[in-house]
């Protein structure tokens, strides 16, 4: 029995193939180049867009970059000018700072010869006072002094 079996198997595989239609075999062959050529067409396709997208994102990149230069460019020179003028602003700081201690010089030397005077006025004052009351108090004296002559002439004339 192993036999028969044996060459029914062999008969089989002995059995040459039929052979494959070729209208069945131009169809498989147009599908297949199709699905190809639709796979490339749509894996090209998805290339040139990223491409594009990734181009367009670059660009945009590029332009933020110059426009941040050119805005750091504006910054860096306004900074310069603020420094400048700062600068410029503590110099004339220092040289009112030198005028001002000129003028607080002047003005404490004005202050202690107001001082002076209005000490030496006060005294004169008080000097043309006590001159003034030695004044009356020696024309008293020179009256008295007068009327004395006078008794005395008077009692020399008389003697």
């Amino acid at each position: 029995m192993n036999e028969v079996y044996y060459e029914m198997e062999s008969r089989l595989a002995r059995v040459p193939k039929e052979k494959a239609n070729p209208k069945r075999r131009l169809s498989k062959w147009v599908v297949r180049t199709a699905a190809i050529l639709l796979w490339t067409l749509l894996a090209g396709s998805a290339f040139a867009l990223a491409y594009y997208y990734v181009g367009g994102i670059l660009n945009q990149l590029e332009r933020i970059q110059q426009t941040n230069q050119t805005n750091i460019a504006e910054l860096n020179k306004k900074l310069t000018d603020l420094q400048t003028a700062l600068e410029a602003n503590k110099q004339q700081a220092e040289a009112l700072k030198q005028q001002f201690a000129v003028v607080e010089s002047e003005l404490d030397a004005v202050k202690e010869e107001m001082s002076l005077a209005g000490d030496s006025l006060s005294s004169t004052a008080k000097t043309k006072q006590a001159l003034n009351q030695r004044i009356t108090d020696l024309s008293k004296e020179l009256e008295e002094l007068r009327k004395s002559i006078k008794k005395l002439e008077e009692a020399a004339r008389v003697y």
